[in-house]
């Protein structure tokens, strides 16, 4: 019973206690004294007589003897009908119930600061905690406009937003860029994006870079536990970590280290196996890890070699896409920065390129709650992963894992989903269980499936309900016998077709260590200060920079002159086309083959020939390039440098590579 009804109650009890007082005072009077005056006008004309007598001859002994007389069945009264009335009804079957009003206020859902779920009356659900958060609701639910934008717009740290559609970027980016946060966009795909690139949040020192590189290896390449592909991911996931490994220390890819060129190395166009002997014969610095990598597949047969490569193919699909890879070339945002100060980072791919860009944005999410919980600071900057469109994500079971001690790294996840069986569906139902355990507050919005209105119902709890019946049986001489008896059952505060039945402007919170919350929806264009700030981000442009696509450049070690003393290939080389600078000669053979080092190889008259047909084809294909474009340029004749000088500053002399 809340204070406000407690209040009116004890009134009410008072309002008793006087009544009897005044009715057992006149029957004292008339009982005792033999005087009915006092009670015939207290019952015809003033009920209130009583009390006028006392008072005008309080100091009258006898009368202040009828009315101490008179307290007691008065007190009597008052205490019988408060412990009657305030005596709770046992609920052996449950006391399921919705919070009300006081018992929001005491906890304190109505604060200034915190999360929003929605609103209670006039007032809005808004509080501080630093537990997880699951949103379910269908299509067109409210999940947007009632939680989503709310708590872009307002909350104070650093966030992680996933944006499928822009709107959460159009509606809050501007708002939170004048309140002084980096706003940054990350839209791979898209020809206006900020750009991270994974190897950049690699450690240095040789421990721990081998640590990181295992866990991206695990990201790109999942492994399924019991699968019979488990062995060939397994494999895969070493050899694609090798590979990282060997980008991230070569001097040949200085300036040059990322995803896409660990993509380039697997589609160079000749056999990997022979191109790791080459290098393992040429970089004798390399780090145990990579050569371990490399051995392990060398060491494959031919069938094992394409299983393998099948599975690292399919992780790096999306930096075959241009934009994807000038996208993730460097890192032009405060990643590093998301638990020092204020830095929200929008992850907004077009919908239509999930397909393909799921895997990176899976790798972002995850690499970044590993950037956060290497070092354990209690004063950091709280980070709240948004992540809308859950289930459009792959699946990230490290995510799950790490779900019930990140918070002590001052990390809330907030999981927005159409329904419980779409969890089913990516997690499967045992991880959909840990899930919600690790989720303290849960918002279900509505349920058009079975799965997530039994899952309501059940969490709601059930309460006792009890009734009457009646039975009547005939006795002795055609006379009636009726007989009371009162049961209790049990009953779901609401069954699930209840769930599925809610009203569209209602919505039921589930909170931990207390009873739920039947809310209403709210929608942030309707209520202050919501809209006044949405309407504020419109203006304040976030600037988003174009990307550059740069020409690809050919993995050096397919290069003629890899292994020969000297720098690395110039940029100069990226205007070739790649298959026609590999040095097949070198390259070429058999897994099974051991190679000699370069430097120990006879010279070879069909090599030299070989390499001066290639020279012959390149240079007929660079004529017809500076031809073209000499025919289209507005240059006067006078001024433009001959074919012959071109050709002879471009192509060198066979005598000085030793082709003579």
């Amino acid at each position: 019973m809340s204070r406000g009804y407690l209040a009116v109650y004890l009134i009410f009890c008072v309002i008793i206690a006087v009544a009897v007082w005044m009715l057992a005072y006149g029957l004292i009077l008339q009982i005792v004294w033999k005087d009915g005056r006092i009670l015939h006008l207290m019952t015809t004309t003033n009920p209130l007589a009583p009390l006028l007598q006392f008072a005008a001859y309080s100091g009258n002994r006898s009368l202040r003897l009828v009315a101490l007389s008179a307290t007691l069945p008065a007190i009597a009264a008052a205490v019988m009908a408060a412990v009657f009335s305030l005596r709770r009804a046992t609920a052996p079957l449950g006391d399921a119930a919705f919070e009300d009003m006081s018992a929001l206020r005491r906890g304190g859902w109505f604060g200034k600061q915190g999360h929003i779920f929605g609103r209670f009356g006039t007032r809005i659900l808004q509080r501080q905690d630093d537990r997880h958060h699951l949103i379910v609701g269908p299509t067109r639910s409210g999940k947007g406009v009632g939680y989503v934008i709310p708590n872009a717009l307002m909350f104070p740290g650093s966030m992680i937003v996933t944006d499928l559609k822009g709107e959460i970027f159009e509606l809050t980016a501007g708002y939170r860029l004048a309140n002084g946060h980096q706003v940054f966009l990350f839209s791979p795909g898209s020809q206006k994006t900020h750009r991270w690139n994974p190897l950049d949040f690699v450690r240095a020192d040789r421990g721990s870079r081998t640590i990181d590189i295992q866990n991206m290896a695990a990201i790109l390449i999942p492994e399924a536990i019991g699968s019979e592909n488990a062995v060939w991911q397994g494999l895969a996931q070493q050899v694609i970590a090798g590979v990282i490994s060997y980008v991230l220390e070569s001097r040949h890819y200085r300036n040059r280290r990322n995803l896409g060129e660990v993509n380039a190395f697997f589609n160079a166009g000749v056999d990997l196996q022979s191109m790791m002997k080459l290098i393992k014969e040429n970089e004798v610095d390399l780090s145990r890890f990579t050569i371990d990598s490399f051995n392990a597949f060398i060491s494959l047969n031919e069938r094992a070699a394409r299983s393998a490569l099948l599975d690292i193919h399919k992780a790096l699909g999306p930096f075959r896409n241009e934009r994807v890879l000038a996208a993730t070339a460097v890192t032009d945002m405060a990643i590093s920065s998301l638990q020092r100060r204020p830095v929200t980072i929008y992850l907004a791919p077009n919908i239509t390129d999930m397909t393909v860009l799921r895997p990176l944005l899976t790798l972002f999410v995850q690499q970044v709650m590993d950037l956060l919980t290497r070092e354990h600071n209690p004063d950091a900057l709280p980070v709240y992963f948004l992540l809308d469109e859950f289930r459009q994500l792959k699946r990230m079971d490290e995510v799950l894992n790490k779900l019930p001690y990140v918070a002590g790294y001052n990390i809330k996840m907030a999981f927005v989903v159409q329904d419980l069986k779409s969890i089913d569906e990516i997690y499967g139902e045992t991880s959909r269980h840990s899930l919600l355990g690790n989720c303290g507050l849960q918002l279900i919005l509505g349920a058009n499936d079975q799965v997530t209105a039994e899952y309501a119902s059940r969490a709601l709890g059930k309460r006792t309900i009890r009734y009457q019946s009646e039975t009547r049986t005939l006795e002795l001489f055609g006379r009636a016998r009726r007989t009371k008896v009162e049961q209790i059952r049990e009953r779901d505060l609401m069954m699930p077709q209840e769930v599925r039945q809610m009203r569209e402007d209602k919505a039921i919170l589930l909170v931990e260590g207390q009873r739920p919350i039947l809310a209403s929806k709210l929608r942030y264009h309707a209520v202050e200060p919501f809209k006044a700030a949405a309407l504020t981000s419109r203006p304040n442009t976030v600037p988003v920079p174009d990307v550059e696509m740069d020409l690809a450049l050919p993995v050096p070690a397919t290069l003629p002159d890899y292994g020969v003393d000297g720098p690395a290939p110039r940029a100069a080389t990226m205007e070739l086309d790649r298959h026609e600078v590999i040095d097949n000669t070198a390259i070429k053979g058999s897994s099974d083959t051991e190679r000699t080092p370069r430097a120990a190889r006879p010279e070879n008259v069909d090599a030299a020939a070989s390499s001066k047909e290639r020279m012959l084809i390149t240079a007929r294909r660079l004529k017809s390039v500076i031809t073209a474009s000499l025919t289209a340029s507005e240059m006067p004749m006078n001024q433009r440098t001959s074919i012959e000088d071109i050709l002879a500053k471009t192509i060198p002399d066979p005598k000085d590579v030793g082709l003579d």
